[in-house]
């Protein structure tokens, strides 16, 4: 590519995706618009001569999903480049259903399509062999609305242009993974996560735990739930073990030792702590748990 926002892509090379900054609370604004948080693997998808899809590590992953290259080569022109979420939907519920979708991502080889399974694409990159990161959000969405004919497969994500805090209750209602705020008229920055430009809300489940232990090998602790009046394994905790909530705990936990593995050493249950995570997972453990508090 001659220059990072050219005119036109001379010679393809993959595209980093644009990143989402954090936000605690949504909030109102002209300025902006915003969009339900998928919960799937975020992707790129090129079409030219051939049709290709990579994730935002730049995983080439067309050859795994081979309805979607499909469906993608009737549904726009070559010389566009689209981002977007691959998601499987539920087929009852209609949400995305993470699990499912990381399944699917494993399976090298695939016999048949797999239902509910859809690129939602949310920008338009390149189109016609244009360049369009340095448009505007709300032309580009113009674009994106004109260049992608939707089927099965392929769909364009739909927005709010208000009542956003009201958007982002009903998603924590409905347990879904969140919404993303963004200004209208944002240029895309490859690669780059700017603090105010696009901004996701997540919704987070919180949950009074007990350590069961911590690991050998990371900075990592075992949490346990009550279940029926028992105690039950509910995930690892990684992330969110800053040095003084170390410091608090870890005495209690090093002098209440019951025993040990290769990877792990076991308490007994005395030191509770509030977790938060994205949802329980069908195993009954928490996804990307992040530790809160210590309660001694």
């Amino acid at each position: 590519m001659a220059s990072h926002y050219g005119k036109l892509f001379v010679v393809m090379i993959m595209i980093d995706p644009m990143l989402l900054a954090d936000l605690k609370q949504p909030f109102e604004s002209p300025q902006h618009i915003a969009e339900l948080k998928l919960d799937g693997i975020r992707a790129v998808l090129e079409v030219d001569d051939r049709v290709k899809m990579y994730t935002r590590h730049q995983n080439d992953i067309s050859s795994r999903f081979t309805e979607v290259t499909s469906a993608a080569a009737s549904a726009v022109l070559p010389g566009t480049t689209l981002d977007g979420e691959l998601i499987i939907s539920d087929l009852i519920t209609g949400k995305p259903d993470f699990e499912a979708m990381m399944s699917r991502f494993q399976t090298k080889k695939v016999k048949q399509r797999t239902p509910g399974l859809t690129f939602v694409a949310f920008d338009i990159l390149r189109y016609k062999g244009e360049d369009l990161r340095a448009h505007g959000l709300m032309e580009r969405k113009e674009i994106l609305h004109e260049a992608l004919q939707e089927n099965d497969v392929m769909k364009r994500i739909r927005f709010m242009e208000h009542s956003f805090i009201s958007f982002f209750e009903l998603c924590k209602q409905q347990k879904l993974e969140g919404i993303v705020i963004k200004k209208r008229d944002s240029k895309y920055y490859s690669g780059r996560r700017p603090k105010d430009i696009w901004q996701r809300v997540v919704v987070y489940e919180r949950e009074k735990c007990v350590i069961l232990g911590y690991s050998k090998r990371e900075l990592a602790w075992l949490v346990g739930v009550e279940r029926n009046g028992q105690l039950e394994p509910a995930g690892v905790v990684k992330y969110g073990l800053t040095e003084e909530r170390r410091n608090k705990a870890f005495p209690i936990m090093v002098r209440h030792q019951t025993h040990e593995t290769k990877d792990y050493v076991y308490i007994k249950p005395m030191v509770e702590a509030t977790v938060r995570f994205r949802h329980w997972t069908k195993a009954g453990k928490m996804r990307l748990a992040v530790l809160e508090d210590v309660h001694l």
